[in-house]
C-alpha cells in the first residue's frame, strides 16, 4: 500500500514523457527590421491551422505541438509586412526560427479607407465574396462574413502578353467569421486575380475555433465540418495514401481524350468504359520522399466519383453523387501524410472538389471522426429531393421588338430558356408554348415552337380583328406545369387603337459599374447608289478585354415607337435563378417533358381476346415520320418527338403480328393550363395621332426559306447534303474508315452505345433503337432486331462515310428520337429525295393534328416591303453574336427619318446580363 502513490507518480511522469517525445517545439524571436527592437504581441502561427502563439515582451515565441513534416510559419503584426518561412520538421525536436518584420509606409487609416469606397468597389467586393468565401448556392455562403471589407483594394492590371485582370490587395488581414463551421479566421491575402469569369487567390490563414455553449449547436457545427471533409480532395488523397480510396467511397476514372473530343452524353451508364475508363487505386503510384511527404504520379485528366454522399444532379442525369475532375499539370504533385497538398498550384480541381472555398476549408490540424456518417441534414445537398426539384426547373425569358402593338401586326420575339442547371438543357423540354390572353383570361391565340439550343426566335401575327385592350403573353413548357405557377412567364401586351400613339416614358439605364462597357459607332454609307446605315457595337468587360456576347437587336422609329419604363430587363429575369425554396411543393411529374409534337390517346379493346397492352403504330403523312409506342394496361398511349409545321395527317392503329389493324383509337387533346395569379399590366398613356397617318409593322406575305438551294448549272448529289437532314453531331470520314479496314461497321460507330441508344438521353425515358438511314432510305427493323445487328452486316470497306446524330435529331421527328445513324454504301447512291407513295393507310384511323407554328422571318418580310415606307421596326435580329467583342450590322433608313432607337438585350460569355438603349442620329457621322 505504501508504494502505490509512488507508482501513480511514476506513471504520470512516464505519460508526460511520452507526450513530450511525440511533440515538437518551434522557438524564435521577432524584431523590427529597421530598429532591431523586439516586437511584443506579434502573432506567430502555422499557416492553415489553429496552431499558433504570440511573442512576449522580449519578442520571443514558443509553439509546441505534433507538427507536420513540412509547414509554413507566419509572423504578423499590425503596421508591418507579414512574413512567412517554409520549415522542414522531420526528425527535429526543436526548431529555431527568427523573423525581422519590415514596417509598412503610408498606411491609410480605417476612416480614410472606408470613405473612398464607391459602387464599383462594391461590385468588386460582391464578386470577391463569391470567389473567396463560398459559391453562392452553398448554404454556408449566408453564414459567412468579412468583418473589415474596407481593407480591400481592387485595381485593373493591363498586361501585354496575357489577359488583363482585376487584382485585389488587402492592407490588413481579412477578419472572416464562419458561423456554420465555428471558426474565426485571420486571412492574409497575398494574391487575387479575376479575369474572363475565372479567378484565383491564395494567402495565409490562421484559424481560431469558436465553441458554442449550446451542445446541440456545437454538434451541428461539428457535423458540418465532417460533412465538408467527406469527398474533399484531402479526404481522397489521404485515402489514396493508405490504399483505402474505394473503401472510403472514391472511384477513379481516367478521361479518354479521343472521346472527349466528341460529343459526350450526360448519362454515366453510356460513358463508362468509353469517355471515362475505370482506374484501380493500386495503379496510382505514390513515392515516399526523404522529407516525409509523398509524391503522387498522376498523368492525364481524371474524373473522381464519391459515392458516400448524396449530391444534386449537376453533370450526369443518372448519378446523384459528387463528381470532380483532377489534373496535375506537371504529371505529379506532393502531399503530406494527412493528404494535404504541399503546393496547391500543382493540382487543378474542378467540379465538386473545385467548389471548396474558404467556407469549406478545414484547418490542417483538423482530424475527422472515424467512420463518420452524416445522416442529418447534409448541408451540401439541402435535401436531395429539394435539389432534384430545382435541378429540373426551366423558364423562358421573352424579349420582344417593342412594348406595344396594333391589331394585325407581327409580334417579333426571342425566348431564352433559363435553366437552374444548364447541363440539363438537352434533357429538358423542346416545345415552347406562347399564348395571348385577354383581360378575362381567355386564350385568344396559341402558338408552339421548337426549342433549339435553349432558345426560340420567331414571330406571330396578331388577328386584325382583335380589339384594343391590355392583353398579356403567357409562355411555358408542358413540363413547367409540374412546378409552381411563378415559373410561368407573363408579359404585358398592350394593343392600341390604330389612331393612337404611345407616350414614350423615360427608361432607367442599367448600371454596369465598370463590369461591362458597350460602345456604338454609326456610319452612313452608299452601296450601288443606295444609302444605308452601318452600326458597330463593341463590348469590353471589367478588364478591358473583349466580352463575347449573344443578344437581340431592335431598331425602331421613335416617332412611332415609345418606351414603357416598367418593362423589365433580363437582369431582373435572372433573379429567378436565385429562387431555391420550394416550401411544401412536391414534384408529381403529372405533365411529361415534350421533345416534339406530342400525340396522346386511348386504345379501346373491341374484342375480349385483344391484349390489355398493345403496340400502337403512328404514321405522319406518307411515312414522313413513324413510330411505335405501347399502351399501358388502361389503353393510354403517348408519343412525343414528331416535328412538322402547320398541320399534318396522323394515321394511328394497333397492329397485330400480321400487320393487321385492330381495335379503336381516340385522341386526347392537350389541355391548356388555367390562369392563376395576378394580371400583368403596364401603366402608360396614349394620345391621338393628330391627323398623322400612322404606319404599322405590316404582316405582308411570308415566304418560308428553302432548306437547300442548288446553284444553276451545277450538279449536286443529295447525299452531299446528308439527304437534307443538316449537319450531324459526328462524322466518320473515308480516312477514318481506312484505319478500320475490314471491320464490322458497329466497331467504328464510336462510343459503343449501350443498348443501341445514341441520342435523347432524357429524363426517365426509354428511347428504343436509333433510326437507320442507309443510302438515303429509312431502314425498317424486323421484330427484335437491333441497330448493332444491322450495322454489322456491313464492313467498313463497303461504306463511304457515316453520319451520327445524337442531340440534333428533332428534324427526324419521332423516328429519330433514339438518335440516328446514317451511312452511304459504295453500291447505292441517291441524287434526290425518294418520290412516290410509300404508306398504305388501310385500316388506320386518321386525325388532323396541329404542329409547330409556321416560322416567320423578319428579313424576308422587310425585303418584301417598300424600303421608303415609314415603319415602326426597321431592324430585328434575335441571334446577334459578337466576334472578338464586335458586332456589325446595317439597315436601310427611310428617307426623311433622321433618328432611330437601338435597343439590345442579352448575356456576355461570363453570364453578365445587359440591356441598353442607344439613340441613332443620322446627322452625326457620314462616310
Amino acid at each position: 500500500m505504501f508504494f502505490k502513490p509512488l507508482r501513480v507518480i511514476f506513471f504520470i511522469f512516464q505519460f508526460l514523457f511520452i507526450l513530450q517525445a511525440n511533440s515538437q517545439t518551434i522557438r524564435g524571436k521577432v524584431i523590427n527590421s529597421k530598429t532591431k527592437e523586439p516586437l511584443q504581441f506579434t502573432n506567430v502561427f502555422i499557416n492553415n491551422t489553429t496552431i499558433g502563439s504570440t511573442t512576449n515582451e522580449k519578442g520571443v515565441f514558443i509553439i509546441r505541438n505534433d507538427l507536420p513534416s513540412t509547414l509554413e510559419l507566419v509572423a504578423s503584426f499590425v503596421g508591418f509586412k507579414t512574413s512567412s518561412q517554409k520549415v522542414e520538421t522531420r526528425g527535429k525536436s526543436l526548431i529555431e526560427i527568427d523573423f525581422a518584420l519590415e514596417p509598412l509606409e503610408n498606411e491609410l487609416t480605417e476612416v480614410e479607407t472606408r470613405s473612398k469606397r464607391d459602387k464599383k468597389w462594391e461590385r468588386h467586393l460582391e464578386r470577391f465574396k463569391r470567389v473567396f468565401l463560398a459559391v453562392p448556392d452553398d448554404p454556408i455562403f449566408k453564414e459567412m462574413d468579412i468583418r473589415n471589407p474596407w481593407v480591400l483594394d481592387f485595381e485593373l492590371v493591363k498586361t501585354k502578353r496575357s489577359p488583363n485582370y482585376i487584382h485585389a490587395t488587402a492592407s490588413q488581414p481579412l477578419l472572416v467569421e464562419n458561423k456554420a463551421l465555428g471558426f474565426e479566421i485571420e486571412y492574409y491575402l497575398q494574391d487575387y486575380r479575376f479575369y474572363k469569369g475565372k479567378s484565383m487567390y491564395y494567402g495565409l490563414a490562421f484559424f481560431k475555433e469558436v465553441l458554442s455553449e449550446d451542445s446541440l449547436v456545437q454538434q451541428s457545427k461539428d457535423d458540418i465540418k465532417e460533412s465538408s471533409y467527406l469527398g474533399s480532395s484531402r479526404h481522397l488523397f489521404r485515402s489514396l495514401l493508405v490504399r483505402q480510396a474505394e473503401a472510403e467511397g472514391f472511384f477513379i476514372y481516367k478521361k479518354n481524350p479521343y472521346f472527349f473530343n466528341e460529343l459526350r452524353t450526360n448519362v454515366l451508364g453510356e460513358e463508362l468504359g468509353k469517355s471515362v475508363e475505370y482506374v484501380s487505386q493500386d495503379s496510382i503510384r505514390r513515392i515516399p520522399l526523404r522529407n516525409g511527404n509523398f509524391r503522387v504520379i498522376l498523368s492525364g485528366d481524371y474524373e473522381i466519383h464519391y459515392q458516400k454522399k448524396p449530391w444534386r444532379n449537376e453533370y450526369y442525369s443518372d448519378y446523384y453523387h459528387p463528381v470532380s475532375w483532377i489534373t496535375a499539370p506537371k504529371g505529379y504533385f506532393d502531399i503530406d501524410r494527412n493528404g494535404i497538398i504541399i503546393d496547391p498550384t500543382e493540382v487543378e480541381l474542378s467540379g465538386y472538389m473545385g467548389r471548396q472555398r474558404l467556407g469549406r476549408f478545414l484547418p490542417y490540424d483538423f482530424e475527422p471522426t472515424e467512420n463518420f456518417v452524416s445522416n442529418l441534414a447534409e448541408v451540401d445537398s439541402i435535401e436531395s429531393e429539394k435539389a432534384k426539384f430545382n435541378n429540373l426547373r426551366e423558364k423562358p425569358w421573352i424579349t420582344t421588338n417593342k412594348s406595344f402593338y396594333y391589331p394585325g401586326e407581327p409580334v417579333w420575339f426571342h425566348a431564352k430558356m433559363l435553366y437552374h442547371n444548364s447541363l440539363m438543357m438537352d434533357s429538358l423540354s423542346k416545345v415552347l408554348y406562347v399564348e395571348v390572353l385577354d383581360p378575362t383570361y381567355k386564350v385568344i391565340q396559341r402558338e408552339s415552337y421548337y426549342i433549339a439550343e435553349g432558345a426560340v426566335s420567331g414571330g406571330f401575327i396578331l388577328p386584325d380583328t382583335i380589339a384594343a385592350n391590355d392583353y398579356f403573353i403567357r409562355s411555358y413548357t408542358n413540363w413547367m406545369r409540374n412546378f409552381p405557377d411563378r415559373d410561368i412567364t407573363l408579359l404585358p401586351l398592350p394593343i392600341l387603337e390604330k389612331d393612337q400613339l404611345l407616350v414614350s416614358q423615360k427608361v432607367e439605364e442599367q448600371e454596369f459599374f465598370g463590369d461591362l462597357t458597350i460602345l456604338m459607332n454609326q456610319f452612313i454609307k452608299l452601296d450601288s447608289g443606295k444609302q444605308f446605315v452601318e452600326i458597330e457595337l463593341g463590348f469590353t468587360d471589367q478588364t478591358d478585354e473583349y466580352a463575347e456576347s449573344q443578344f437581340t437587336i431592335s431598331v425602331t422609329d421613335p416617332s412611332l415607337v415609345g418606351f414603357i419604363s416598367e418593362r423589365k430587363n433580363l437582369e431582373s429575369g435572372l433573379e429567378w435563378l436565385d429562387d431555391k425554396s420550394i416550401s411544401t411543393f412536391e414534384l408529381m411529374e403529372e405533365y411529361p417533358i415534350e421533345y416534339g409534337i406530342t400525340i396522346q390517346g386511348n386504345f379501346e379493346r373491341t374484342k375480349k381476346r385483344f391484349p390489355y397492352i398493345n403496340p400502337i403504330t403512328i404514321v405522319q403523312g406518307d411515312l414522313e415520320d413513324y413510330g411505335i409506342v405501347k399502351t399501358d394496361s388502361s389503353g393510354y398511349f403517348r408519343a412525343t418527338g414528331l416535328s412538322f409545321t402547320d398541320s399534318a395527317t396522323i394515321s394511328i392503329a394497333a397492329m397485330d403480328e400480321k400487320n393487321r389493324p385492330y381495335g379503336l383509337v381516340s385522341l386526347i387533346e392537350n389541355t391548356i393550363p388555367v390562369f392563376k395569379g395576378s394580371y400583368p399590366t403596364y401603366a402608360y398613356q396614349t394620345v391621338k395621332a393628330s391627323g398623322q397617318f400612322l404606319r404599322f409593322d405590316q404582316s405582308g406575305k411570308y415566304i418560308e426559306l428553302e432548306e437547300f438551294v442548288k446553284e444553276d448549272g451545277k450538279f449536286e448529289r443529295w447525299e452531299d447534303f446528308n439527304y437534307g437532314y443538316g449537319e450531324p453531331d459526328r462524322k466518320i470520314t473515308p480516312d477514318d474508315l481506312d484505319n478500320w479496314a475490314g471491320q464490322p461497321l458497329w466497331t467504328v460507330i464510336g462510343m459503343q452505345f449501350g443498348n443501341g441508344r445514341l441520342g435523347n438521353y432524357n429524363y426517365g425515358l426509354d428511347v428504343g433503337q436509333p433510326l437507320l438511314i442507309i443510302d438515303g432510305q429509312r431502314y425498317f427493323y424486323q421484330e427484335g432486331e437491333t441497330a448493332q445487328e444491322v450495322c454489322n452486316r456491313y464492313l467498313t470497306t463497303e461504306v463511304k462515310s457515316i453520319s451520327i446524330y445524337t442531340t440534333n435529331t428533332h428534324i427526324f421527328g419521332l423516328a429519330g428520337f433514339a438518335g440516328v445513324i446514317m451511312f452511304d454504301t459504295k453500291k447505292g447512291q441517291m441524287d434526290g429525295p425518294s418520290v412516290g407513295k410509300q404508306f398504305n393507310s388501310t385500316g388506320f384511323q386518321q386525325f388532323e393534328v396541329r404542329g409547330f407554328s409556321i416560322p416567320l422571318d423578319f428579313k424576308t418580310l422587310n425585303e418584301s416591303q417598300n424600303v421608303n415606307q415609314q415603319r415602326p421596326t426597321v431592324y430585328w435580329n434575335p441571334k446577334a453574336k459578337t466576334d472578338k467583342g464586335l458586332f456589325t450590322f446595317r439597315f436601310t433608313p427611310v428617307e426623311g427619318i433622321k433618328e432611330y432607337d437601338l435597343m439590345i438585350e442579352g448575356l456576355t460569355d461570363q453570364g453578365y446580363p445587359f440591356t441598353k438603349i442607344f439613340r441613332i442620329d443620322l446627322n452625326e457621322k457620314r462616310e
